[in-house]
């Protein structure tokens, strides 16, 4: 698959750009090309360790101590909300942890591979915000120039005239697990797909893949 896109999304404990990070995940993809990239999304979701990272799905879940220690940020309405969350994204925030330094060392090795792609967040001021933040504190260069965000809602918006970021009625075509910084990813990487395939005309039709259940 041809990759012109990448999504990262973040999950923290703060909604300040200081937020301490708990994962970061990142998918790339062909927006042109759905049936592609569902079938990716399907591969990355079955995969019996989602820190196996492959050329199109990056997922790194984070160390808290050293982030606190540094001043990477807590707030009290986070924590709450996290309690409020199921256990199935609160389980995927269990497992081996890497320093946020080698996080994110490890996604620009991963983005090297896709250099020509753009990248997208789920709103420029948030997920981006908080990651160049913790690029500077890392003292590690951000691999996107900061005019290089692209926002997920406005191209979706665009694409098929809603005005909330997302397709009405949208099933995702794997189980997915909200608040999972890769799932996320992957999810929104299917709306843009089916966005671009619903205001193109010329676009292939994606295949029929059944969805996938747990």
């Amino acid at each position: 698959m041809t990759v012109n896109k990448i999504i990262i999304d973040i999950e923290t404990m703060d909604t300040m750009p200081s937020a301490l990070i708990l994962t970061i995940g990142a998918f790339a993809f062909d927006v042109t090309d759905l049936s592609a990239t569902q079938q990716a999304i399907i591969d990355a979701s079955q995969a019996s360790d989602p820190t196996a990272e492959s050329a199109f799905s990056f997922y790194r879940r984070i160390d808290s101590f050293n982030q606190l220690l540094s001043g990477r940020t807590v707030s009290i309405p986070t924590q709450q909300w996290w309690k409020q969350q199921g256990e199935d994204a609160q389980e995927a925030l269990t497992g081996e942890r890497v320093t946020l330094g080698l996080a994110l060392s490890n996604l620009n090795k991963w983005l090297t591979q896709h250099k020509s792609a753009q990248i997208f967040f789920r709103g420029t001021d948030f997920d981006g915000a908080i990651l160049e933040d913790a690029y500077r504190g890392s003292g590690i260069d951000c691999p996107w120039k900061y005019n290089g965000k692209r926002d997920i809602r406005t191209y979706i918006d665009a694409m098929v005239r809603s005005e909330k970021g997302y397709i009405k009625g949208h099933q995702p075509c794997f189980p997915i697990i909200e608040h999972h910084s890769l799932h996320d990813a992957m999810n929104d990487a299917e709306q843009m797909a089916t966005a671009y395939m619903m205001n193109d005309g010329n676009t292939r039709p994606a295949k029929e893949l059944k969805k996938v259940t747990a």
